[in-house]
């Protein structure tokens, strides 16, 4: 007999999730439940989650409630399904106990974090800012207390060298697919060896936003900026300012003072100090760009002016400084 869900989940991520349980023969769809729709842009333009367009791709019965524990019509919808489970995978708001009595076997969620760590809206981000070796992935149960249910499975993941967010996601989105997968199979046996979450190493992570892409040279070292590049690739894009005008810096690596001066015709010393009496962190060789930072340097491989394509450092060079 086939496992009946509600799903629950909004961007990207939820998707491969959701792909996964509609297509597995176990399990069959019976809403999806997901955040209501976006206006963006000057022309206010109606913008749809990612996992509505799914549903819509697969015709798939989608509730959108704005508040979803004082939505009581919604919240009767979902008990006239008679669910076993409701799966839940980055959907952006807190469900009510009343809500998680709802499903015959249990409300799971996918998390991207070795939980306790990271318990919150940022957990990818937050990885790869504090310089981790390490995430993973978590299968709990659902609690009213956010990200605070027993671990019913989790997968530890490497992150790489050069890891962004974006990669970063794809990679945990296959891996909480399979694991949701497993454990919705195989829920029973899980069940019995359930690890209750230490709550004195609960980590609380809040929702990236755009300010916190702003470079400052000026107060954090090449290292820390390094990975604040990184992990606010793809959205919201670490970014600076260039010619007064918003530049956006994707890829970056840190380099030493011999390894700059090696592609330096002029004195590497000279230009620190002039760069420093001008108060500015940013300057530029015939093929390179660096900055100045806290401590140490990072040479910018690729960045993208405002309203312009991204584009490799030279070619910057050539259309900016000539």
């Amino acid at each position: 007999m086939k496992n009946k869900i509600i799903f629950f989940g909004t961007p990207d991520f939820s998707v491969a999730t959701l792909k996964a349980l509609y297509e597995n023969k176990n399990t069959e769809i019976l809403a999806v439940v997901t955040k209501i729709d976006k206006k963006s842009g000057r022309g206010e333009k109606v913008t749809f989650s990612k996992v509505k367009e799914y549903a819509l791709q697969k015709n798939i019965t989608i509730l959108q409630p704005k508040n979803i524990k004082e939505d009581y019509e919604c919240i009767y919808k979902l008990k006239q399904y008679n669910a076993d489970f409701f799966i839940v995978v980055a959907y952006g708001q807190i469900l009510s106990q009343t809500i998680l009595k709802i499903p015959k076997k249990a409300c799971l969620n996918g998390h991207a974090s070795l939980l306790p760590k990271y318990r919150g809206a940022s957990p990818i981000q937050s990885a790869l800012l504090n310089g981790d070796d390490k995430t993973g992935v978590s299968i709990m149960l659902m609690e009213e207390k956010l990200d605070a249910g027993d671990i019913l499975k989790s997968i530890e993941v490497s992150i790489e060298k050069k890891e962004t967010s974006k990669s970063l996601f794809d990679k945990l989105a296959i891996f909480t697919k399979d694991a949701m997968i497993d454990v919705i199979e195989n829920y029973d046996y899980y069940y019995e060896k359930r690890i209750k979450q230490d709550e004195t190493k609960a980590t609380f992570v809040y929702p990236i936003k755009k300010e916190d892409a702003l470079i400052n040279f000026d107060n954090n070292t090449n290292i820390q900026i390094e990975r604040q590049i990184r992990a606010m690739n793809p959205w919201p894009g670490a970014y600076t300012f260039l010619f007064d005008k918003k530049s956006k810096i994707w890829d970056a690596q840190i380099v030493s003072t011999d390894e700059i001066k090696k592609t330096c015709e002029e004195d590497i010393e000279e230009i620190i100090q002039k760069q420093n009496k001008l108060k500015v962190n940013i300057f530029f060789t015939k093929k390179n760009i660096y900055a100045i930072c806290k401590e140490g340097f990072l040479q910018i491989n690729e960045l993208q002016i405002e309203s312009k394509q991204k584009m490799k450092a030279i070619d910057f060079i050539n259309g900016y400084c000539k």
